[in-house]
């Protein structure tokens, strides 16, 4: 086949579980090999299905991040025979390893066994390739290129050529300004692209800026402070706790934060912070020059790191106010469960979520208005106010993907339009036919030849 084929195999018609297969110049490349999270029972019981094709067969994966939803299932790939290379950012696979030890864990405590052991975990370690931006990588015919999605700390858009066929993989798309990286790569140096996937998690919808999310921000945890209310805040440990530990370091640094503790309790999310400190090449131009004079972004006097489950245990005993940033993101699991058993039945608290919450969460149902929760077998009574700040999110909102859309180079297109609910994606395909491309939303298992 000189040519190009994709089918999908993972987040068609849904945001998470990304997973690509690409056929070209006589190789199989799978583009993600993630989890799939979110839909509960049905969900986990898919996430230890067989693949749906054979992973012996696999020459190489690509990891466009180190998310769980993009990365997460790749030692579940290793152990069912997949033993080629897999190409990823060096800040995306020492993402990516802390994501995996994580999940072999999480799942083995809380899902009826693990998903994965340690074993698959060192195995896949093992198979990691750093291949930085704009480093060409050949496989035979095909050469494989990253370019900086702006997303978190590594994250990349995938360019595939061979024999004259461009396949360009946008990955998830940051928004822009977003503090600690660099806004999403616009400067191509193709002439034309045959084919785009495109991801469209907010492909319908559109944020509040972030200059207008950081001030409400602010507001909302000044009035719970200055009201000694607790203030929670489930966090994705990575990227979105790196960014609230960036924003928390302004505001002391401008005397904006009272002396209040900001505890960060997510053992995770240190030593993600731990890689985000120690990647400085990714870092945009106003994070260089904080650095440049003696402020280190992601570190202030009043944050504490809570590593242990003891020192984790010790919250529950303290008189408020404070601030504690806690996984998941989504209240599906760790530390924030307790908190929120512990202080969410209080008026005086507040609970700010900072990301999406997919269908099924314990976070959706907090935000959707529900008035009793039920945390590890208890049910907890809701009294505490809670703030949703979509303007926070890792996701270009819909008129930043069509922006990011408009400098790709050529001109008409076609775009595969993935990893966004039903009408999100329909929604940003119907945009993007409006650009006059080709553009469709696909569907689960769906091929496309090129």
């Amino acid at each position: 086949m000189s040519g190009i084929s994709i089918q999908f195999f993972g987040a068609a018609l849904r945001v998470t579980g990304s997973c690509s297969l690409v056929q070209c110049a006589g190789k199989q490349i799978l583009v993600d090999c993630g989890l799939l999270q979110g839909g509960g029972e049905e969900d986990r019981e898919l996430n230890r299905e067989d693949f749906p094709f054979e992973p012996s067969a696999i020459d190489a994966v690509v990891l466009t991040h180190g998310h769980l939803d993009h990365s997460g299932r790749l030692p579940r790939l290793v152990e069912a025979g997949f033993d080629g290379p897999v190409f990823a950012h060096p800040a995306t696979g020492e993402l990516a390893v802390i994501v995996w030890r994580d999940s072999a864990r999480l799942s083995a405590k809380y899902d009826g066994g693990p998903l994965y052991d340690e074993t698959a975990v060192e195995r896949t370690t093992e198979l990691l390739r750093p291949l930085r931006y704009r480093q060409a990588l050949h496989l035979g015919d095909l050469q494989i290129r990253l370019f900086d999605a702006g997303h978190i700390l590594g994250s990349s858009s995938v360019l595939l050529e061979t024999n004259g066929k461009r396949l360009l993989f946008s990955g998830d798309l940051g928004t822009p300004n977003t503090p600690i990286l660099r806004d999403p790569n616009t400067d191509w140096d193709v002439d034309r692209l045959d084919a785009v996937v495109i991801e469209s998690t907010y492909g319908n919808r559109l944020h509040k800026s972030r200059a207008e999310t950081v001030e409400e921000f602010k507001e909302i945890v000044l009035r719970s402070v200055a009201h000694k209310g607790m203030v929670l805040i489930p966090s994705f440990a990575i990227g979105r706790t790196q960014e609230m530990l960036f924003h928390f370091n302004d505001m002391a640094q401008a005397d904006q934060l009272p002396r209040v503790p900001v505890l960060l309790d997510s053992p995770m999310a240190e030593k993600v912070t731990e890689v985000y400190r120690s990647h400085r090449e990714c870092y945009d131009d106003e994070t260089w020059e904080k650095i440049k004079h003696g402020d280190l972004p992601m570190r202030f006097d009043g944050l504490r790191e809570l590593v242990t489950s003891a020192e984790s245990k010790t919250v529950k005993q303290m008189a408020p106010p404070a601030v504690v940033i806690a996984g998941s993101g989504m209240c599906t699991g760790g530390r924030i469960l307790h908190h929120l058993k512990d202080f969410a039945g209080r008026d005086s608290t507040t609970v700010v979520f900072v990301g999406w919450q997919g269908h099924g969460t314990l976070g959706r149902a907090m935000i959707d208005g529900a008035e009793r929760i039920r945390i590890h077998g208890q049910d907890v009574d809701v009294h505490a106010r809670i703030e949703t700040l979509g303007g926070f999110s890792a996701h270009a909102d819909r008129d930043t993907l069509i922006a990011w859309t408009r400098a790709l180079p050529g001109g008409e297109k076609h775009f595969l339009v993935n990893h966004g609910e039903e009408e999100a994606a329909r929604g940003l395909a119907a945009e993007l036919r409006k650009e006059g491309h080709k553009a469709q939303a696909v569907e689960p298992e769906q091929l496309f030849e090129f």
